[in-house]
């Protein structure tokens, strides 16, 4: 059982987990919201210890164990399990969602001016709700949040921001810098990439690459790069890339450290890759154009 999507320790477990894992305790855990735009979700209860993703703002999550400094929290989202800095989410009920940052990511200012402190960076797909709208401030409409804050109007969209296909979706992201962990704008891995690419679709897929590997879709064998098909994910050994069409793929590298378009034949020859090396996934909802 994967410790990375289901909650339990030898101290303590999700109760819905009694009868697959031993524990010394089981709690059913209670439900919470994320209150900062981007939560570092890390395998310990420390600033030191290991990043593994993070949590956006108004995802859900559940909580098993809170003290001061940190929870350990369950993801409703994706099922990500991790220490979060107590201070990122808010135990209870949540305003329900009224809108969605639909634009690649929003500030969240003290005042509707975008001149005021900003609080805040808001990554796409959060979930906010508006208590307030139409307070124009040198032609710019805001909203004023629920919980706090206000983010200019156009940033968001009353339903769940889309593309039009599963690669258009990551093309979003190009130029942007890699960060191990990361899922937004302001930095994002390999597998973060393709999971934000596919939410674009309506689509939850797992955060990390070993578990999308397989997961998405199907198995595909292909004897040259001309069989593969727009929308197809190519796993390597700790990295995943997205085809792209016409030989290019799109990948979060760690090498250039950002989002870029490569040409896949002329990657493989520098990376000294060979098809024997490709685990090819193929869902038909990336695939389609």
């Amino acid at each position: 059982m994967d410790p990375r999507l289901n909650a339990f320790r030898p101290d303590l477990a999700d109760e819905r987990l009694r009868d697959r894992v031993e524990a010394k305790r089981y709690v059913a855990g209670h439900d919470a919201i994320v209150t900062a735009g981007l939560a570092p979700v890390r395998r310990g209860p420390s600033l030191d210890a290991p990043l593994g993703t993070f949590y956006h703002y108004g995802e859900p999550v559940r909580v098993f164990e809170s003290g001061a400094d940190y929870a350990w929290c369950q993801s409703q989202f994706d099922c990500y399990v991790g220490y979060v800095e107590a201070r990122h989410i808010a135990i209870g009920p949540a305003p329900v969602p009224t809108h969605f940052v639909a634009s690649m990511g929003s500030y969240r200012y003290a005042e509707p001016d975008l001149r005021s402190p900003v609080i805040d960076f808001l990554p796409r797909h959060s979930a906010v709700a508006v208590a307030e709208s139409r307070i124009i401030t040198r032609g710019t409409e805001y909203a004023r949040l629920a919980s706090e804050g206000f983010v200019p109007l156009r940033c968001l969209s009353s339903g769940r921001p889309n593309s039009t296909d599963f690669v258009t979706a990551a093309e979003r992201y190009l130029g942007c810098p890699y960060l191990w962990g990361g899922k937004s704008f302001l930095g994002i891995d390999c597998s973060g990439l393709v999971q934000n690419a596919f939410r674009d679709l309506g689509v939850t897929v797992l955060r990390d690459t070993d578990m999308q590997r397989g997961f998405i879709g199907s198995g595909v064998t292909i004897a040259s790069i001309a069989e593969l098909e727009r929308g197809d994910l190519i796993y390597i050994p700790g990295h995943v890339l997205i085809y792209a069409g016409d030989g290019a793929v799109i990948h979060a590298d760690g090498g250039s450290m950002m989002v870029r378009r490569d040409d896949l034949a002329a990657l493989m020859r520098d990376r000294n890759l060979r098809l024997s090396d490709f685990t090819i996934r193929r869902d038909p909802t990336a695939s389609r154009a």
